[in-house]
């Protein structure tokens, strides 16, 4: 129970997640998987996911108040994430031409729980409406399928590309938006206007089975058909 709690909780599916997502990039565009940028969506999304979970707000304890406190007890997260930040230096160091690409993906995503001020008018991005989803799929776009595009100097306007980019793109956001209607109660009181926040658990649902049916569309050309049948029944199910 223990180990499966550390596996759950430790984020590492999720890393996992993107690492196959970047995986999957490179096997679309006909080409070896670059194991340092697979690598580099595990880490970044282990740590980005990790700083989330250790800098605890109001809703976290509300959404999921066991596996919050778990993370307070866990002393051993800050040495290791120190640890996955020199690694990501490291890389950063080998392909310069990515931190731009990456600082793009961060900086909204760091802003998104701060005020913005901009002369006399100020707001918060997570009180735009759906800029959760929105604004979590935009970083994992990024992580998954730009920067491996920016190293192997794809054409963008590659229709190949372009159903793949649309097909991520859309399955991203059922994965973010299933998790949403985990925390309907918590980001209600942390005042985040996701959609399953806006709609409701029936109508966020229904939006989820309409982001899956865009992403067949993208995907049919590109997958076997039985394939792609069986991940779309897994995200319907989730």
């Amino acid at each position: 129970m223990k180990f499966y709690k550390f596996f759950i909780w430790s984020n590492i599916p999720i890393a996992l997640d993107a690492t196959a997502w970047t995986g999957l990039t490179y096997k679309i565009l006909q080409t070896s998987p670059n194991l340092l940028m697979c690598a580099l969506s595990f880490c970044f999304t282990w740590l980005f996911y990790t700083l989330d979970r250790i800098f605890v707000r109001e809703s976290d304890w509300v959404n999921n108040p066991e596996q919050t406190q778990w993370y307070a007890s866990q002393t051993y997260l800050k040495p290791v994430m120190l640890c996955v930040i020199v690694l990501l230096l490291i890389f950063f160091s080998m392909y310069s031409i990515l931190i731009i690409p990456i600082l793009t993906g961060i900086v909204p995503c760091l802003l998104y729980t701060k005020k913005i001020k901009i002369f006399r008018y100020s707001f918060s991005l997570k009180a735009l409406t759906g800029m959760k989803v929105i604004m979590v799929a935009f970083l994992w776009i990024v992580l998954t399928l730009g920067l491996p595009g920016i190293v192997l100097k794809v054409n963008w306007l590659n229709p190949r590309f372009i159903y793949l980019s649309g097909m991520i793109t859309c399955f991203i956001m059922v994965q973010i938006n299933t998790n949403d209607l985990r925390d309907i109660k918590g980001d209600t009181q942390d005042g985040v206007k996701s959609f399953a926040v806006l709609w409701g658990d029936k109508k966020a649902r229904l939006f989820g089975l309409v982001l899956i049916g865009s992403g067949i569309f993208f995907a049919w050309d590109l997958f076997n058909y039985l394939s792609l049948m069986f991940f779309s029944v897994f995200l319907i199910t989730r």
